[in-house]
C-alpha cells in the first residue's frame, strides 16, 4: 500500500505516530507523512527547522512533508493559532499532492480540525480515510472552559457542527478508549458500525528491564512521565508531595514538559516543596531506567468531563514495564487499573488520598509490590501487545484500500 499519514506532530519530537509510520515501512508499506515543524520543550520552533530545505525529509524510510505551523509556545492564543495554522496550511499542501495514495491515515490528536487535510485529500481523489482518534470534540473544549451553557454556548455550538461534519466525513474511526464510542455516537452522531476500539500499544523498549538511574532518587521514588499540561493536574501531584515532605525517604519525580510546566515549577517554589524533582524531557531510551527507579508510576487527570473518557498513552507504557500504578482520576483510567489489579486509585484532585497511596506503596514488601507489577505486565501482554496492534491496523488499512 501507499499510505498518506496526516499528523501535526512527528519526528524529531517523540510521538507514537513516529514508531507507527516506521513500523508500517518495515512491513513493506510506502509511507508519506504530512506534518508541522517540530517544537522544543518550551514550544518554540527548533532552530534548525528555520531552514525550509529541511521541510522535505526522509527518516527511517518515511517521506516527510512539513508545513510551517504556528509554534506551540504558551497560552490559549498560541495553542489555537497552532491548531488552525496546521489545518489550513496542511490542507493547502495536500491539494498539491498526486492521487496515487491508496489510503489516508489521520492521527487525530487535539483538535479534530487536524483531520481536515485528510478529508480534503480523500474527497479530491476519492480515497478512503481512517481516523485514529485520541481526542473527543467538542467535549475536550470543556478543559478550556467552553461548554454548552452560558456565554461560551455559541463557541461550543460552532465546534459541535464542525466536529460532526469531520467525524462523519471519514470512512472509519478507531478509538483509543472504549468510552469514546458512546460519546461519538450520541453527541457527534457517528454510526456505531463505522467505529471500533483499538487501544494504544506499549512500545517495545518497555518490555525489558533496565538498571535504575534517576537523578535525585531517594529510597522510595514515585514517577510521573508525560505531558505537563492543564489536563494532567500536576497541582494535585504537588499537593500530595507536600503532604509527604516530613518523610525524607519519599520523593516525587516529574518527567516531561508542557504548557503548565512553568506554573508548576513556580507553585513548587512558592510552597517550598522540597521533595519534587522536575527532570524536563528525557530521551525515550532513558525512560526504562527512570521507571526501574520507581516504587510506583503515577497518573493524574483533572476533573473535566472529557478526561473521564480518556485512557492516557502512558498507561500502556507503565503496564508494559511492570510497576504498580497510582492514579488520581475519574472514569476510564481507574476502571482499567482496577480491572488489571495493578494499583490503586482515588478521585481526581484528591491529593490527600494520593499521598496516602504513596505511603501505602512505600510501606509494602517487595513481594506485594511485585504482585501488582506482574498484574500490570500480564494485562499489557493480553490487551496492549504491539504486534497485535499493527496486525489489526494494517488489516484495517488494507480493507479500506481494497474497498
Amino acid at each position: 500500500m501507499n499510505i498518506l499519514i496526516v499528523s501535526q506532530q512527528y519526528w524529531p519530537e517523540n510521538w507514537r505516530i513516529v514508531d507507527a509510520a516506521e513500523e508500517l515501512v518495515r512491513r513493506g508499506q510506502r509511507v508519506t507523512v504530512v506534518c508541522g515543524v517540530p517544537n522544543d520543550a518550551s514550544g518554540n520552533l527548533l532552530p534548525e527547522y528555520r531552514d525550509s530545505t529541511k521541510w522535505i525529509q526522509s527518516h527511517n524510510g518515511v517521506s516527510i512533508l512539513r508545513v510551517f505551523d504556528h509554534p506551540r509556545k504558551r497560552g490559549d492564543f498560541n495553542l489555537f493559532a497552532k491548531y488552525m495554522s496546521f489545518a489550513n496550511k496542511a490542507t493547502k499542501l495536500i491539494k498539491t499532492l498526486a492521487g496515487d495514495f491508496d489510503v489516508v491515515f489521520s492521527n487525530q490528536l487535539s483538535p479534530v480540525m487536524q483531520v481536515q487535510p485528510a478529508v480534503v485529500y480523500g474527497k479530491k481523489w476519492n480515497k478512503p480515510v481512517l481516523m485514529y482518534c485520541y481526542d473527543l470534540w467538542p467535549e475536550s473544549l470543556a478543559a478550556r472552559g467552553v461548554t454548552s451553557n452560558g456565554i461560551t454556548k455559541p463557541i461550543y455550538r460552532h465546534y459541535l457542527k464542525v466536529s460532526r461534519s469531520l467525524y462523519n466525513a471519514v470512512n472509519r474511526i478507531l478509538v483509543t478508549s472504549p468510552d469514546y464510542l458512546s460519546y461519538l455516537n450520541q453527541v457527534d452522531l457517528v454510526p456505531e458500525t463505522k467505529m471500533d476500539y483499538l487501544p494504544q500499544y506499549a512500545e517495545d523498549i518497555f518490555s525489558k528491564k533496565a538498571n535504575p538511574l534517576l537523578p535525585g532518587s531517594t529510597k522510595h521514588n514515585f514517577v510521573f512521565a508525560g505531558n505537563v499540561g492543564m489536563a494532567q493536574d500536576i497541582e494535585c501531584l504537588l499537593k500530595a508531595a507536600r503532604q509527604l515532605e516530613k518523610d525524607p525517604e519519599i520523593s516525587v519525580h516529574i518527567i516531561g514538559a508542557g504548557s503548565d510546566m512553568t506554573s508548576c515549577q513556580r507553585m513548587a517554589e512558592q510552597l517550598k516543596i522540597s521533595n519534587v524533582v522536575f527532570h524536563g524531557n528525557m530521551p525515550l531510551e532513558s525512560m526504562p531506567e527512570a521507571y526501574e527507579s520507581a516504587d510506583a508510576l503515577l497518573v493524574t487527570l483533572s476533573d473535566v468531563s472529557f478526561l473521564r473518557y480518556v485512557l492516557p498513552g502512558k498507561l500502556q507504557s507503565y503496564m508494559e514495564y511492570g510497576k504498580p500504578i497510582l492514579c488520581a482520576a475519574n472514569g476510564a483510567t481507574p476502571k482499567i487499573i482496577a480491572e488489571a489489579e495493578c494499583g490503586y486509585s482515588v478521585d481526581s484532585g484528591d491529593f490527600l488520598g494520593l499521598a496516602q497511596l504513596m505511603q501505602k506503596i512505600a510501606s509494602m514488601s517487595s513481594t506485594e509490590k511485585n504482585a501488582l507489577a506482574n498484574n500490570a505486565q500480564n494485562y499489557s501482554k493480553s490487551h496492549f501487545d504491539r504486534k497485535s496492534f499493527f496486525d489489526r491496523l494494517e488489516t484495517e488499512l488494507e480493507t479500506l484500500a481494497k474497498r
